[in-house]
């Protein structure tokens, strides 16, 4: 089975179409996504429908808690909340009942997936260290653990001798016996530097993992966040990737 997997997709309708269409040319069987679906970005109500339309198996985020009020809007910076505001006027109930829907964690053959972290996944920690990897991989059911949150891709490896390792090449073989933590990156928002929608490809049959940058068309999703009134510094800075 070949999953393509994406986090953070934040309501950008243009990142996520395409990746999707990327997916679409690799012959992904599964996609998945790791949570925040909405929040910061113009399209909210397109992005749930095309995540439905792609039937992906879909976590929940803490920006989709902060929509629905299961999150309290005090855990969010004034840019956050200026847009989750924005994203409660936009959607209408079948929206919302999506995003209700969406459980904290899933179990997907060989992987567990999670926003934040698995110890506590309603907590929304957030993993940017090879020592918070580790100390997150004791609490993982699994061989793999996808997270999202941070929108920085991040790979660490622990195999079964030895300690843990960050792994820097965008692409790389599953090793047998070996436990992994995969950081998406971000779809919708990265802020690595790299302003390309980040997502990946794990091959569950070929023990293949691979990181893949996709362009899209910044400057409409923009446009539309100007003229939403959204926050400035989030228009600004998905050109930067930052």
């Amino acid at each position: 089975m070949k999953l393509g997997a994406i986090s953070d997709v934040h309501a950008n309708l243009e990142a996520l179409t395409a990746v999707l269409n990327f997916f679409r040319q690799e012959g992904v069987d599964q996609v998945i996504s790791l949570g925040d679906v909405v929040g910061y970005g113009p399209d909210p109500e397109a992005c749930i429908e095309l995540l439905q339309q792609a039937q992906a198996k879909v976590v929940a985020g803490n920006h989709d808690w902060g929509t629905l009020g299961k999150t309290p809007i005090s855990h969010f910076n004034h840019l956050a909340v200026a847009a989750l505001k924005w994203t409660q006027k936009r959607l209408k109930p079948e929206h919302l009942l999506f995003l209700s829907s969406l459980p904290l964690t899933m179990n997907l053959n060989s992987l567990h997936l999670v926003h934040a972290s698995p110890s506590a996944p309603q907590n929304w920690e957030y993993i940017f260290t090879i020592e918070e990897a580790f100390s997150e991989l004791r609490a993982c059911p699994f061989e793999i653990c996808l997270v999202g949150h941070t929108h920085r891709p991040l790979i660490v490896e622990k195999p079964p001798k030895g300690p843990p390792r960050t792994i820097p090449t965008p692409a790389f073989s599953l090793q047998p016996d070996a436990r992994y933590l995969i950081n998406i990156g971000s779809v919708g928002q990265p802020r690595d530097g790299d302003p390309r929608a980040c997502c990946a490809l794990i091959d569950l049959k070929e023990k293949r993992a691979s990181f893949h940058r996709i362009p899209y068309d910044i400057p409409t999703t923009q446009k539309k966040m100007f003229t939403f009134g959204l926050p400035r510094p989030l228009i600004e800075r998905l050109a930067l990737g930052i």
